[in-house]
């Protein structure tokens, strides 16, 4: 009995962790809760005696793969889906993985191989990595040559038998030859992106291989008052002020942009030491510093203003905002912006504290004079540097 429960914990554990990265909530017209019928009753799991791939899988029928990203279309499916429409090329591989200690292990594993699971997918031209998001914030990024090529699989039995979830996960993605720290527990999002760059400050630098991060739902948000109502179809970005070419953006011609992605840390200017106004996560985006040079700055050009739908402003130095760090982003860790962080654009800018990282940005304007935004104007620091917290007020 103690082993049917405690399995029947971890598997619902999973599926909160698959739930929450992906936002997917299942509910009825009502707004209610919906019961999964197929779920088995938690008395009857017994990890002993299942008996085949699809049974093991129908334990959480709520397990959603999803790729998205750099595509022609999004892809998504259940590990039961996975189970059954790949039922004939599920394979045994002896997978080989280097440790951080640079000892090699060598594991059996059955599953599907990745290059046959995406083989379908239609790749947009500029992908260069995939990050691969596991249900407890952890990602592994993997270069789009690797990723596309034989030796990766997604898992669901280790030495033959079902992986114990605690230990392993329900699925496993594995890379035969490479290292052990890219192996993901419960992957959940495969997110196609051109460049992947951690050029932010020194204490916020992290492998480039690995990544750990918080999911939009448990990074803090703070705004100046109630978030806007957008409707995309008719939101549009205007570049203007000193600028040669005035231009306005609509949200798909930002998002056909060039792209890249960055690892920063988001922290308020008020959070006090060992605060939890902090937070991390991967954002993809259009380099600023292509935005600027699109609207070609006129001479004398001092700083760049940032107004927002809400009514919120701010503003950086032209010398700030070339910087390569400094993205105007419209995904966090795999996924569009949420309402709550900005939907549809914010500034990313590693260096500086949340309030010169600007949400529902609509207008950004290239001045000749020191612009003063919304907390400057109440004393806040216009510098706002993460690197001098004893200048948060000017």
């Amino acid at each position: 009995m103690k082993k049917k429960l405690l399995f029947s914990v971890i598997l619902t554990a999973v599926a909160i962790g698959v739930i929450a990265v992906l936002f997917l909530t299942i509910k009825t017209a009502g707004g209610g809760a919906k019961e999964i019928s197929d779920r088995p009753d938690p008395e009857s799991i017994d990890i002993d005696r299942i008996g085949s791939d699809a049974e093991f899988a129908m334990t959480i029928p709520e397990y959603i793969l999803k790729a998205s990203g750099l595509l022609e279309e999004e892809w998504s499916a259940s590990f039961l889906d996975i189970v059954r429409d790949f039922e004939m090329k599920t394979e045994t591989a002896r997978v080989t993985g280097v440790r951080s200690d640079g000892k090699e292990v060598t594991i059996p594993f059955t599953g599907v191989s990745v290059s046959e699971l995406f083989k379908e997918l239609k790749p947009l031209p500029g992908v260069k990595n995939v990050i691969v998001y596991g249900s407890d914030l952890y990602a592994a990024v993997i270069p789009y040559d690797e990723f596309a090529s034989d030796g990766l699989y997604i898992v669901w039995k280790k030495d033959g038998e079902y992986m114990n979830p605690s230990a392993d996960g329900v699925l496993k993605l594995v890379q035969d030859g490479g290292p052990t720290k890219r192996w993901v527990k419960n992957p959940v999002v495969f997110d196609f992106i051109s460049d992947f760059s951690d050029k932010g400050p020194l204490a916020d630098r992290l492998d480039a291989d690995t990544v750990n991060f918080v999911s939009q739902q448990s990074l803090f948000s703070l705004a100046i008052g109630r978030g806007p109502e957008i409707d995309i179809g008719e939101y549009s970005l205007a570049i203007m002020g000193l600028v040669r070419n005035p231009t306005t953006l609509t949200y798909d011609e930002i998002q056909k942009l060039p792209q890249v992605s960055i690892y920063a840390t988001l922290e308020t200017i008020s959070n006090p030491p060992g605060g939890r106004m902090i937070g991390n996560a991967i954002w993809t985006g259009v380099p600023f510093s292509s935005i600027l040079e699109m609207a070609g700055p006129e001479k004398g050009a001092l700083e760049v203003a940032f107004h927002c739908l809400d009514g919120y402003s701010t503003s950086i130095t032209m010398d700030e905002a070339m910087k390569d760090s400094v993205i105007l982003a419209y995904r966090a860790n795999g996924e569009p912006l949420s309402p709550t962080h900005g939907f549809p654009v914010r500034l990313v800018i590693p260096e500086k504290y949340g309030m010169k990282w600007p949400k529902w940005i609509n207008e950004i304007e290239i001045v000749d004079y020191d612009y003063k935004g919304y907390w400057e104007m109440r004393g806040w620091s216009d510098y706002a540097g993460r690197d001098r917290p004893d200048l948060r007020y000017d």
